[in-house]
């Protein structure tokens, strides 16, 4: 099972479902596997404007948030996922 810090199951396994079709997405767009990474951050830039129209703070609040999360997100193991894709 994958685990993130204290966060509750139930939203763990939402983010794992979220990643794995993420992936899976990524893996069958033809883009290579950078190409696919940078459309993530720009996936992340606009999910960060998104939530500055919605009232979580500025767009360069929302914005440092949202690459903290990124970076956070790299420092998971990726173990989980990778089994399930085989």
């Amino acid at each position: 099972m994958l685990k993130i810090g204290n966060m509750d199951g139930e939203r763990v396994e939402r983010l794992g479902a979220l990643a794995a079709h993420v992936v899976e997405h990524a893996l069958a767009s033809g883009l290579s596997w950078d190409e696919a990474i940078l459309g993530f951050g720009i996936a992340a830039r606009a999910l960060a404007a998104k939530a500055a129209d919605n009232g979580a703070g500025s767009v360069d609040q929302c914005t440092a948030l949202a690459e903290r999360r990124l970076k956070s997100g790299m420092n998971q193991s990726a173990d989980v996922l990778r089994a399930w894709l085989r």
